[in-house]
């Protein structure tokens, strides 16, 4: 996504796994601070755009964790009014239109104001994907029609 935004969107890719389980007793004392910097990119981004997998017919424990993290009233919502894309790709047919479901539903939650349309779900990745890149012409068509469609969302707010 990032090589396929071009100039249209200056995306940053957020690493999520060193964030502690969300705890609200751990909360309580304050974010702890990979959780405060986390929450400053975020805090300072136009908008978030989630790419994810879909383990077990929803989204991943560590996705959920982050959105926890971020969407928390304790110290600040930073997806509160905050634009929001989701798209994936998974290997089944059905790409992950099951785990999208849960990280919208997330995202509304905490405020956000969720792209509804285009809906990317890729499926077969391993027939599409390859060598860190988008091998499917098809494909590659859809996400650049999601990334303009981001940036135009994005900027109506």
């Amino acid at each position: 996504m990032k090589r396929l935004s071009g100039n249209t969107l200056d995306l940053e890719i957020v690493s999520i796994g060193g964030l502690p389980l969300f705890n609200g007793d751990l909360e309580e004392g304050g974010d702890p601070e990979e959780v405060k910097r986390f929450k400053d990119l975020i805090k300072h981004a136009d908008g978030v755009f989630i790419v994810t997998p879909e383990y077990s017919r929803g989204m991943p424990g560590v996705l959920k964790n982050a959105l926890d993290w971020a969407g928390s009233i304790t110290h600040e919502n930073v997806l509160d009014k905050k634009t929001a894309a989701v798209i994936g790709a998974s290997p089944g047919a059905q790409g992950t239109a099951l785990a999208q479901v849960q990280v919208k539903q997330t995202l509304a939650a905490c405020g956000s104001f969720v792209m509804s349309q285009p809906e990317v779900f890729i499926g077969t990745a391993h027939k599409r994907l390859g060598d860190n890149k988008v091998t499917d012409e098809k494909t590659i068509e859809v996400l650049e029609s999601c990334i303009a469609s981001f940036a135009e969302w994005t900027a109506c707010f």
